[in-house]
């Protein structure tokens, strides 16, 4: 038997921010400290979503700072955002969590886990990006193809030819040694941000919908809140080595702004990490969500979150 069960909100004021956190279930059960993608989104529509289905978990819900209902009034970087989840662990009197990661909330657990290794005891990551860099040169191949135009590189990675034309047959590492911030804003001008996304993140226009109308029932934070500085050029792939504790990795064949990829970063830092891969999108738990929840239910137990 529980020995009790939480549900309660509280803002945790820090330097520069004020984070909202949620947190739900049994006392005694291991936390699990979900981490949003984005960068800039909120953890809303999952817990709208999945909430029913992880009550046997403790779960942690953190809108990072710049996102949701977490406010920010200077610029900031992924050590920031690191470190505020450790905070959040420190001021729920957690000694460590499992990170439940989707999308770019990956990356802030790898920086977490690198930054605080006590803190953290495993992962579950859902379709995550390592690479900011080199999904800008995805969007970049992408736009490509879909918009129809020509788009010429701001110099080869050595800056020496600024006549360079990304060659669409060619690498995508390659391409991601270019400036990625050039890479998104052409690939962004070509193709417009919301239908590439659309594009690569929603195989089911009807999951977009599904996400879009959670998400809408939330009320956000200030909308002058300012973001992360520089995030297409966040990368953490050669940080991978460092993490302790177990990793699982659920991979959606559908999305295609991880698969292959970022899954490739994934598998080739993380040799033996437990992988499983599954149909649908970024979001898989809206297009299959019986076997995502078994496959995230595994993740969790090998991760350290038996319930």
């Amino acid at each position: 038997m529980s020995a009790g069960f939480v549900d309660d909100a509280l803002h945790l004021v820090r330097e520069g921010a004020d984070l909202y956190v949620e947190q739900v279930g049994p006392t005694d059960a291991p936390p699990v400290l979900f981490l949003h993608g984005g960068p800039g989104a909120s953890a809303h529509a999952f817990r709208e979503l999945l909430g029913e289905d992880l009550e046997p978990y403790r779960m942690i819900y953190l809108d990072q700072r710049g996102g949701g209902r977490s406010y920010a009034d200077t610029a900031f970087d992924l050590d920031t955002l690191a470190d505020d989840a450790a905070a959040v662990a420190e001021a729920l009197r957690l000694p460590s969590v499992i990170t439940l990661a989707h999308g770019f909330g990956a990356a802030v657990a790898v920086r977490l886990a690198v930054r605080h290794p006590r803190r953290v005891r495993g992962h579950v990551w859902l379709n995550p990006w390592l690479s900011m860099p080199l999904l800008a040169a995805m969007l970049h191949r992408r736009a490509l193809g879909t918009g129809g135009h020509e788009v010429r590189g701001r110099g080869t990675p050595d800056g020496a030819d600024p006549t360079w034309v990304a060659d669409p047959v060619g690498s995508i590492t390659a391409d991601a040694a270019i400036d990625p911030d050039a890479l998104v804003d052409e690939a962004f001008a070509a193709a417009g941000a919301k239908p590439l996304f659309d594009a690569l993140l929603f195989p089911n226009p009807a999951a977009r919908l599904q996400l879009e109308h959670a998400e809408s029932s939330v009320l956000l934070g200030p909308s002058e809140s300012v973001g992360l500085s520089e995030p297409w050029r966040v990368d953490v792939t050669e940080e991978l080595g460092r993490l302790e504790g177990p990793v699982a990795v659920l991979l959606a064949t559908g999305d295609g702004s991880c698969y292959p990829d970022q899954a490739e970063l994934a598998l080739d830092g993380l040799p033996r990490a437990v992988t499983a891969f599954l149909a649908g999108g970024h979001h898989p738990y809206l297009d299959d969500p019986e076997p995502f929840l078994t496959a995230l239910r595994a993740a969790l137990a090998h991760a350290g979150a038996a319930t």
